[in-house]
């Protein structure tokens, strides 16, 4: 099946998604005081004591995450336990967790915006990201590309 042009700006968007993650992620473990970032300011009014959680989050979440969904949106692979846990739709796995990861994504910026406000370009930039995730994921011809699951159950 040939894949959608729609899915191409998806996948651009979610390895945006990871560099920004992996940047901000590596970034945050390698100086946990945020001061390399010009972020030690902002400490006081997070509930953690350092950016070490923060950066693991980015780094796992916003960085290694959209690395592999982007992988798996073009390769297919049919990871079993994946499946199971994020396939139960009807939808390709990997579909799933895209829609997931964009919700994760507006929950972890609302979160920024309530505890330290919305002050800083990138988190436009990521909010703008976010919402570009959610409508490619959700065009009709994405939508149907990954709706393989139903087709393989009826066939069986």
């Amino acid at each position: 099946m040939k894949r959608p042009f729609a899915l191409y700006w998806l996948i651009f968007f979610l390895l945006f998604l990871a560099f920004g993650g992996l940047y901000g992620g590596i970034a945050m473990l390698l100086d946990p005081s945020g001061a390399s970032l010009d972020m030690a300011g902002i400490l006081p009014l997070l509930p953690v004591s350092s950016f070490l959680l923060p950066g693991l989050f980015l780094l796992l979440v916003m960085g290694l995450t959209p690395i592999v969904l982007a992988y798996a949106l073009l390769a297919r692979p049919e990871w079993d336990g994946l499946a199971r846990w994020l396939g139960g739709n009807g939808r390709y796995w990997a579909w799933n967790a895209t829609l997931l990861l964009s919700l994760t994504l507006a929950i972890w910026l609302m979160v920024q915006g309530w505890l330290i406000g919305f002050q800083w370009p990138i988190q436009y930039v990521t909010a703008v990201n976010a919402l570009l995730i959610l409508l490619l994921a959700l065009t009709p011809g994405v939508r149907r590309h990954y709706a393989h699951t139903i087709r393989k159950q009826q066939e069986t």
